[in-house]
Formats: structure tokens, sequence, C-alpha cells
């Protein structure tokens, strides 16, 4: 009886141990946040400080975790916009007290005061959207193609209206005798 009862417990626990998984594995605002964190790891890393801001921000709205803060400071630290850069580390600080980088932080803190005060950095000004050029040549593009097959065409017609004979053909086809 016990090798039974044994046998039933161990086969009930095979079974219900592996189907169990951590309720936040599967919750959408941490995938949105790490797919916004993601991309935003991707253009800070490219350069494009403007572009990585707005991941981080859009992360951190997603899913407001500390580290986001403090990416978000590097963001406005290399886009010169000191103000923003201090409000970010200081808040990271605030709700991550105990952060490992936290001398780290103080230290940015502290320098981008001192560039502040000596008016260092500049004025963070949000750029507008670029607009959208085609880069490809008009080679590439279909209404050129388009319009030479027109003209094409129609210079085609132009030269067999303008030299076709009048009248019938010249000649006969076996069967077919044309208007004499």
């Amino acid at each position: 009886m016990i090798p039974r009862l044994f046998l039933f417990v161990i086969v009930c626990l095979a079974v219900v141990v592996p189907a169990v998984r951590p309720a936040h594995a599967d919750d959408p605002a941490t995938r949105a946040a790490r797919r916004h964190y993601e991309r935003g790891e991707k253009l800070f890393a490219l350069g494009k400080f403007d572009e990585a801001l707005e991941e981080y921000q859009t992360a951190f709205d997603a899913k407001p975790l500390p580290g986001f803060l403090y990416n978000i400071g590097q963001c406005y630290r290399n886009l010169g916009d000191y103000d923003q850069a201090i409000f970010s580390f200081k808040k990271y600080l605030k709700l991550e007290p105990d952060a490992q980088n936290k001398e780290a932080v103080e230290q940015l803190i502290t320098d981008l005061e001192d560039k502040k005060s000596r008016g260092d950095g500049e004025k963070f000004v949000k750029k507008p959207p670029k607009k959208k050029t085609d880069d490809k040549p008009i080679t590439s593009k279909w209404w050129f193609w388009t319009g030479v097959g027109i003209v094409g065409a129609g210079a085609g017609l132009g030269i067999y209206a303008a030299t076709r004979p009048e009248g019938p053909p010249m000649t006969d086809l076996g069967n077919i005798v044309f208007g004499k």
C-alpha cells in the first residue's frame, strides 16, 4: 500500500511542478517594458540618444522600474540637458537607495551640477521629427517607368502612323486577296 501511495505522490509532483511558472513572466507590461528597453539599448549604442530616451521613457511608463531612470538620466546627460539628467539620477537614487552604482551616480550628479554652474551644458531642445526622404534613385520609382512606357508607346504609334503606306498592303497572302 505504501509503495503505491509513494508512487502516486511522485507522479503528481512530476506532473504539477513543471507546470508551475512565475506569474510575472507573462505580464504584458513587463514584456512591453523589456521590448522598449532593448530598443533603447540599441539606439543608445548607436548614439541616437533622443530616440533612446523615448524608448526608455516608454519602458518606464510600462513598468516603472528604477533602473530605467538611470538610463533616462544618461540620455539626458549625453544630450546636454543637465537639469533633467540630475532630476532623473536623483529620482533613481530615491527609488533605489541601495543601488550598486550609488557612488558612481552621486559622482555623476556632482559633475553635472559643476558643469551646469559653469554653463557648459547646452539646453536640450527636442528636434522635430525628420522628414522622410527617399534616397532611392528616380529610376527605381514606379511612376518613372510608367511614364517611360507611355511616352515610348506614344512615340511608337506616332512613328507608325506617320510612315505607314496609304491603302492596302502590296502582297497577297495565299487565298486572301486585298482590294485592288
